[in-house]
């Protein structure tokens, strides 16, 4: 049987405590009976799109949030037991699952190992205890060198860890002893990102009043940069804007992403992109639940992307990754080359010098990549 190959997203909208940066959907103070019966919303989403859906095949699986270990270990073993009941999935699948520090422990670590959780993403932001508690994290350095050891110890031999640049007191210094401290870790994968100030934030609220600072564009230009040296030097392969990875340990699920392929979104808030369609579930706890009491998909929203848009997103997060968007695969996608879709732009961001190409793909250049969102608007004109 030909199977539709995809990724599968599972929210987990349950956090201990909002980041005050933070702009996801996730909802903190739920007892424990909101959170059971969500998973028994969750797990039914599940089986009415293996109905669906039968043919499809799951290429990787990613838990997200929210905070998913906020869950038991038990409970986050039986979502991963709901996807192999009801999904045809990849006999080498990556399962990841999103931690914060002071939600893991040794049973967890053990019981998510044994349902087939194979990579875990730790949160740690920095390794500077001043800056965790300046954007409201609750775990500190030791805790994140304490969830790392257990990790380890339990077996999972595939670790990402996520920092940011660009909060509030961070300058060069610090922020260079905080790449110091993860390669010491030496994690398979290193994400990182710029703190971006996203509205109806509290960050948001406190920057307009003058009460935060954070460190101007020109500095935070220079930690990315700090980062991209420091990794390359310690044998971290860039091969994303924001993503490092040891050779042969760059996260498959995100790739699916980037390559503007399709993949199935469970949870409240969740997005989806199947068949040329993007639908979005409701960003509302109960109306989830209810609905899918009453066996309704929880969808609030559907679009069919023009072939137009679907060419600039496909061509922006391509761009997105070192190797850049391969010519060859567009043209097979659709029908047409990116010179006759996108010929005016292509020219011009070569041009500016933020654009290069060779035989098989177009790639953006270093300046491409400091200057990203400025080329990728270019494709949205």
């Amino acid at each position: 049987m030909n199977y539709s190959k995809l990724g599968l997203y599972i929210h987990i909208p349950f956090c201990y405590s909002k980041c005050p940066y933070c702009s996801f959907f996730s909802l903190t103070d739920k007892k424990d009976i909101e959170k059971s019966n969500y998973v028994v919303a969750l797990k039914k989403e599940a089986g009415i799109y293996s109905k669906k859906f039968p043919e499809i095949l799951i290429e990787s699986i990613y838990i997200g949030g929210g905070t998913p270990t906020v869950l038991s270990g038990k409970t986050i073993a039986g979502i991963v037991e709901t996807c192999y009941k009801n999904f045809n999935i990849n006999k080498n699948i990556e399962i990841s699952i999103e931690s914060n520090p002071v939600t893991f422990d040794t049973k967890k670590a053990e019981e998510i190992l044994v349902a087939g959780v194979n990579r875990l993403s730790i949160g740690a932001q920095s390794f500077n205890d001043g800056l965790l508690k300046k954007i409201g994290r609750i775990h500190n350095k030791q805790e994140i060198i304490k969830s790392y050891r257990i990790a380890r110890d339990a077996g999972i031999k595939n670790i990402n860890i996520d920092l940011m640049f660009g909060i509030p007191d961070q300058n060069i210094r610090n922020f260079k002893k905080t790449l110091e401290e993860v390669i010491k870790l030496r994690p398979e994968h290193i994400s990182l990102y710029g703190l971006t100030i996203e509205d109806n934030t509290p960050f948001q609220e406190k920057i307009e009043k003058g009460i935060l600072k954070i460190p101007s564009d020109d500095i935070a230009y220079k930690m990315y940069h700090q980062a991209i040296k420091f990794f390359d030097y310690s044998g971290y392969e860039q091969y994303e804007i924001s993503n490092f990875s040891l050779p042969g340990k760059r996260c498959f699920h995100n790739q699916i992403y980037w390559k503007n392929r399709q993949y199935l979104g469970l949870g409240v808030s969740s997005t989806s992109y199947l068949e040329k369609s993007r639908f979005k579930n409701v960003c509302d706890l109960k109306q989830y639940i209810n609905l899918l009491k009453n066996n309704i998909l929880p969808i609030e929203s559907k679009e069919i992307l023009p072939k137009k848009e679907e060419m600039s997103e496909t061509i922006i997060l391509n761009l997105r990754m070192m190797e850049g968007i391969g010519k060859g695969d567009f043209s097979v996608r659709f029908g047409t080359s990116m010179e006759a879709a996108f010929g005016k732009q292509l020219r011009m961001l070569k041009k500016q010098g933020l654009l290069q190409e060779n035989e098989s793909h177009y790639y953006l250049t270093s300046k491409g990549i400091a200057l990203s969102n400025q080329a990728f608007l270019e494709f949205l004109s």
